[in-house]
């Protein structure tokens, strides 16, 4: 069974878009895309609230349920002002209202969420079941590709369950596109419900993730106008455990982690190159987000330095809806207070240890050995007061800190004067190097024999990265033509590739012949699964008798990380 997606009016059905969609006796629910985009926009609208409690990181941009209802709001004034839109010009529309009117993070991703179902909707002749799973694999699709470190556990996820929910659904026989969408919004919630379990942050708040309710949200109200239902009206997800406690603890902890300034803006009539610019944003900032469309780019980035952001995108195009906000000015505030009301710290354990690190999986890795992990690595370099305050955090009467970044050093040297902890540091220059180097790391142990022996572990190792040329240069004599992959050991280079892969093997040779007899392959963002795993493969065919592992690191700029022993 299938519904054109012109084929009835508001009239036809009847609705009352800020209340509830009453079914009629003998009528077929179908809508014209004005509808549907009003009734997920109407669901949205009588949760918002709810799923803005649910923030466990009080920034600026942290409003989730508002930033998406904001977002729908733009594309339903868009449509609505052109009320025969239909076809790949409403989708055109649509995607582009939603790129234009994004807030947050949270508003970035649902736009590239409902550009993905446009692509495939806009083209499609019907909506039936077939072309609803495709709609929904291409907006999973294009949730991804916007975001540079992508975390399970956030909307992510639930988009992606929707997706694979609803063509499990059609490859088991289901041919009605309502049954296909109500599989989806059903598997959506339990998707929210899942979220918990895959980031540690909202287990500890004792919530589902913001975006990921709004996700399900959205495909309740499409699902409602379209079906003729009554749309949901309880969430049992939205309400914190503990009375919110766990809520309220998690957000003060995670106040303290609030960096810089969120800044959005975007560039019109973009001419340079994409690739490169791209990778500048992404150098420069943290929760990164770059959506080009045609001539115009989309941008969204916390930094520091958001006048040096502005600046940079202003030689590509005009910039337009500039959006700063200081995420910095209320923590150091609650930090200042709380300070006063609990007094200094209290040592807790002996040695403690502060890495800087980036990528999901290499934050799991360092603090699963102890550490406490402070945002950091190329282009991304703490301050001394976040490195202070990561020292603090951990309790001890001495800590260890490992930069894992050579412009991380001299930073980490001067930490020492913001805090009363005896600091020690291990002037690790990668974040395999550190995660090698922790093996060493001992909480009991004295301070200076600890980090003595972690210093000489550090000597022996082998580092080597594997990154992308943005553009054309000459480094240390050796030509790289932009595109090229650069194999950098122990910080020099020595290999210019055409793949990951090659540059891979290039310095693992180099590295069996200087004696290594175990390396371990860390896969940064990027690099598939199986190509890593390939890897591996031919460096057990260079040695037999070499040891290898593959650890999951999620870091950016740098496919893949090795270290070698």
């Amino acid at each position: 069974m299938g519904s054109s997606w012109d084929d009835a009016s508001l009239d036809t059905l009847g609705t009352d878009m800020e209340g509830t969609v009453e079914k009629r006796e003998g009528d077929e629910a179908s809508a014209d895309l004005k509808t549907v985009v009003a009734a997920a926009h109407a669901a949205l609208a009588t949760h918002a609230s709810k799923i803005d409690a649910l923030n466990v990181y009080p920034v600026p941009d942290g409003d989730t349920g508002t930033n998406m209802l904001l977002t729908l709001r733009s594309v339903l004034e868009e449509v609505s002002a052109s009320p025969h839109l239909k076809g790949e010009e409403g989708a055109r529309v649509v995607m582009r209202a939603a790129l234009m009117g994004a807030r947050g993070n949270s508003g970035v991703i649902l736009s590239q969420i409902a550009r993905g179902a446009c692509e495939v909707l806009g083209k499609a002749a019907t909506l039936d079941a077939e072309a609803l799973v495709a709609a929904l694999a291409q907006a999973k699709e294009r949730a991804y590709a916007s975001v540079g470190e992508p975390v399970e556990g956030t909307m992510l996820s639930v988009i992606k369950d929707a997706a694979d929910a609803a063509r499990l659904s059609v490859e088991r026989g289901a041919e009605d596109y309502l049954e296909v969408l109500r599989v989806a919004a059903r598997e959506a919630h339990a998707s929210v419900k899942r979220t918990p379990d895959l980031l540690g942050v909202l287990k500890d708040a004792g919530v589902v993730d913001a975006g990921g309710l709004g996700v399900a949200v959205i495909l309740d109200g499409i699902l409602a106008v379209l079906g003729g239902e009554a749309p949901v009206v309880n969430l049992a997800e939205s309400e914190p455990a503990s009375g919110g406690e766990r809520l309220r603890e998690t957000v003060a902890h995670s106040a303290e982690e609030a960096w810089g300034y969120c800044t959005e803006f975007f560039v019109d009539g973009f001419s340079g190159d994409e690739r490169e610019f791209e990778a500048h944003i992404h150098e420069i900032g943290e929760s990164v987000l770059v959506i080009p469309d045609d001539d115009l780019i989309k941008v969204h980035l916390h930094t520091r330095d958001p006048g040096g952001a502005l600046s940079y995108a202003g030689g590509f195009g005009r910039l337009s809806g500039v959006k700063v906000e200081d995420m910095e000015a209320q923590t150091r505030r609650r930090a200042k207070a709380r300070a006063e009301s609990r007094g200094a710290p209290v040592a807790t354990t002996n040695l403690g240890v502060v890495a800087a690190s980036r990528g999901a999986g290499n934050r799991e890795l360092f603090e699963s050995m102890g550490a406490v992990v402070v945002k950091g690595g190329q282009g991304t370099n703490p301050s001394v007061e976040e490195l202070a305050r990561a020292v603090d955090e951990t309790g001890a009467e001495a800590v260890i800190v490992l930069p894992n970044n050579k412009n991380i050093v001299p930073t980490a040297e001067r930490v020492q004067e913001l805090v009363e902890a005896e600091v020690h540091v291990v002037a690790t220059t990668s974040i395999a190097g550190g995660l090698a180097v922790m093996l060493g790391f001992d909480p009991e142990g004295g301070a200076e024999e600890v980090s003595q022996e972690m210093r000489e572990i550090s000597e022996n190792l082998i580092c080597a990265e594997v990154t992308h040329a943005v553009r054309e240069a000459r480094i240390e004599g050796s030509d790289v033509p932009e595109g090229a992959y650069m194999g950098m050991l122990n910080g020099k280079l020595l290999a210019v590739e055409g793949s990951v892969e090659e540059a891979a093997l290039k310095l693992v040779e180099k590295m069996l012949e200087e004696g290594a007899d175990m390396v371990t392959l860390l896969r940064g963002y990027g690099l598939d699964e199986q190509v890593a795993r390939k890897i591996l493969q031919r460096i057990k065919l260079l040695d037999g008798k070499v040891e290898v592992e593959i650890k999951e690191g999620g870091q950016p700029l740098y496919p893949l990380q090795m270290v070698a022993e």
